[in-house]
């Protein structure tokens, strides 16, 4: 995976990821499936320029965003200005690492949009076992990736420097912490996938 500076300068001129709030989230939150009680904590885990982190906070969660490229932040934190949004907070953080200063949890609702799949080992396992650890018991975690092998991914997705979650990897880095839904048919998209993930209130 490219360092920050890439990440910077794709940022500066316009991501071909950013593509505002997507679909299935407006849906499952507007639908009532995923709804905030009083006091719910939201992060979203890569929030690149806030579409999603903005929506969230919007909806009635107190938001996180966390990304590594500053640039990305800046524009997510002016996104949240011109929205009018307070409930609201940018980090810059290796998704990766320990922890991460501010943004430690725990958390009702966890947000992924093609970060986790994007990173190769040992950084995606390190990755998977943050999520869980600032994950609330009885959370739930929402996440977009592409499945199967990356050299299988069209050239245009590839283009984009995504790699891609394999079969059976899900249920290995989550299965022992968090019930997995599998959400892909919300999804118009080829090799992507969804997954809605519930976090075990109780050890197993």
């Amino acid at each position: 995976m490219p360092g920050a500076w890439f990440y910077d300068l794709i940022y500066r001129f316009g991501a071909p990821w950013e593509l505002g709030v997507r679909t299935e989230l407006k849906d499952l939150v507007e639908g009532g499936r995923l709804a905030p009680d009083p006091g719910d904590t939201a992060i979203d885990l890569g929030c690149g320029t806030g579409a999603n982190t903005v929506f969230l906070a919007q909806r009635g969660w107190e938001t996180t965003g966390v990304d590594f490229s500053p640039i990305a932040l800046e524009k997510a934190e002016a996104r949240a200005r011109d929205a009018g949004v307070t409930d609201i907070s940018f980090i810059k953080g290796d998704l990766s690492a320990e922890t991460i200063p501010g943004a430690q949890g725990p958390f009702d609702f966890l947000l992924d949009y093609g970060t986790l799949d994007d990173l190769q080992e040992p950084h995606r396992t390190r990755m998977a076992q943050l999520i869980t650890r600032i994950a609330a018991p009885g959370a739930r975690f929402l996440m977009y990736c592409f499945l199967g092998r990356s050299s299988d991914l069209p050239l245009p997705v590839r283009g984009h420097l995504l790699a891609s979650i394999e079969d059976g990897e899900m249920e290995e880095k989550f299965a022992a912490d968090w019930d997995i839904e599998d959400l892909s048919h919300m999804l118009d998209e080829h090799k992507a996938a969804l997954y809605l993930l519930t976090r075990h209130t109780t050890e197993r």
